[in-house]
């Protein structure tokens, strides 16, 4: 739908047109920032699992290039959502080495502008969650800031990687692969951003089925993360 809308915009309207899409962007930051879904009962709350590939690892400079969400409720995916972008730049050879996206793949896809108003409306108000998230996040926030002068700073989140370290903590190891292989999950795609956070999303339901005998809230999850976390940076 947005797509459409910023694609067609006359330019009589345009600037109209660009402010309505900045509010309602504003409006969306505003939900995924909102810490009131914490409240909630963990078997009633409803969490996004969010991955992205990118052109490198520079929260700077490299931008992305493929995002995609899953949406997980009631303990199963119930939504699935995943968009190409095109760069503005040519995608640097050992990132393509990386996730396999070439150039040629992208050049009738749409902007980051374009797809950003879709992106977070499916995110919505569910508990962001990922593996290794907070590069997402940070990458996510910067472009949300450069398109529509709007942040995501204080969204909270939850990590699979420290998630596992809550269920065993004397397991050191932070990659996905490693997980996938504990919990015996085929990952197809692996390096796409639909594929990793589909694979992403059954690591945390297992995760998730172990942990909800201990807390009762999405928000004292959220806690228990935070306090594993400053043990990990201790």
């Amino acid at each position: 739908m947005w797509r459409s809308l910023l694609k067609n915009i006359t330019p009589r309207k345009k600037e109209a047109s660009v402010d309505v899409v900045g509010d309602y962007m504003e409006r969306l930051c505003e939900t995924v920032r909102s810490h009131a879904g914490l409240k909630r009962d963990l078997r009633e709350a409803t969490f996004c699992i969010v991955d992205l590939e990118t052109t490198g690892l520079d929260l700077v400079e490299d931008v992305i290039i493929n995002a995609a969400a899953v949406k997980i409720k009631s303990g199963r995916i119930t939504k699935i959502y995943e968009s190409y972008i095109k760069p503005p730049f040519p995608i640097p050879p050992e990132s393509i080495q990386w996730h396999g996206i070439t150039d040629e793949m992208l050049v009738d896809k749409p902007s980051i502008g374009e797809v950003l108003p879709e992106f977070m409306s499916f995110i919505g108000d569910s508990m962001i969650t990922g593996h290794h998230i907070n590069f997402d996040l940070k990458m996510l926030d910067r472009h949300v800031q450069e398109n529509y002068d709007c942040n995501l700073e204080g969204t909270p989140w939850l990590d699979t990687m420290l998630l596992h370290k809550l269920v065993m903590e004397n397991n050191t190891s932070t990659e996905l692969d490693d997980l996938l292989n504990l919990y015996c999950i085929d990952c197809e795609q692996r390096h796409r951003a639909l594929g990793d956070s589909i694979a992403t999303a059954k690591v945390f339901l297992r995760i998730l089925h172990e942990l909800s005998t201990s807390y009762r809230t999405l928000g004292e999850l959220f806690l228990a993360q935070k306090d594993m976390s400053r043990k990990d940076n201790m």
